[in-house]
């Protein structure tokens, strides 16, 4: 019972210290761009880890996120969610390979080019996401370092209608795109042996055309037992530039569970 209490304790006092974060945000009538105003939103996931023997691990996961989530309604505008699977292969006590595939259906907002006198219009859109990993960490005495090289490839089919040409008065697509981005990641956690709670901290850097964005985040994960495992965190999303329309630098609020087995 005083275990269950401390864990609502902390989970209340992050979403506390993060709620102030959210910045108020219009849009300009001009192209949108990563730069123009801050984001708030809520992201929210569950999924299922099974370990098969000591050296293999599969994984199922359901994520969906909120964007502009705490506003004058309490609630957001839906900005994604992804179903995934994927596999992990502990080569080494230090060393371990991940891979897997993620199902996505994410919204781009509308934006308005005023060179093209383009009008495109906010649309849901499918995105199918592949990506291969390699983790390597060390630890000092009750302090962990890891550090992650991921690779993703990210393809997102045509969508028919989305764009207005206001000159040629006519409908366009967007056209299908694939995208290869290397993904680095840094963390250091608090891991001692029989503690419930396992805070951390962790920057991650974006590469694709250049440097795309970057990822800072602090969270705790808490163990309540054996198998059930709840994940609380904040994050800054720093947009350097990136494909989506209306894409901006986030403040986020995650919370995550997953049942281990």
């Amino acid at each position: 019972m005083k275990k269950n209490l401390n864990i609502f304790t902390a989970i209340a006092m992050t979403v506390a210290l993060a709620m102030p974060a959210r910045a108020e945000w219009e849009p300009t009538g001009e192209e949108f761009s990563g730069k123009q105003g801050n984001d708030f939103g809520l992201w929210m996931s569950a999924g299922i880890e099974k370990k098969i023997n000591k050296k293999w691990s599969v994984d199922f996961d359901f994520e969906y996120r909120l964007k502009d989530n705490i506003d004058d309604s309490g609630w957001g505008e839906p900005a994604r969610w992804t179903l995934g699977v994927g596999a992990e292969y502990k080569v080494l006590k230090w060393l371990k390979f991940d891979a897997g595939y993620k199902f996505m259906r994410d919204h781009s907002c509308a934006t308005w080019n005023t060179e093209k006198y383009r009008e495109s219009r906010g649309f849901w859109g499918t995105k199918h996401r592949f990506y291969v990993s390699a983790t390597a960490s060390y630890k000092y005495q009750n302090v962990k370092f890891s550090l992650r090289e991921r690779w993703q490839y990210t393809y997102r089919p045509e969508v028919a209608d989305v764009t207005y040409d206001w000159e040629d008065d006519e409908f366009l697509p967007k056209k299908g795109k694939g995208k290869n981005v290397s993904r680095t990641r840094l963390m250091v956690s608090y891991d001692k042996k029989r503690t419930w709670y396992e805070p951390y901290i962790s920057a991650e850097m974006y590469l694709g055309n250049g440097l795309e964005k970057m990822r800072y985040t602090a969270g705790c994960e808490f163990k309540l037992n054996k198998h059930n495992h709840i994940d609380v965190f904040y994050r800054f999303q720093d947009i350097n530039h990136d494909d989506n329309f209306n894409d901006r630098d986030s403040h986020i609020l995650g919370v995550g569970y997953k049942l281990k087995f």
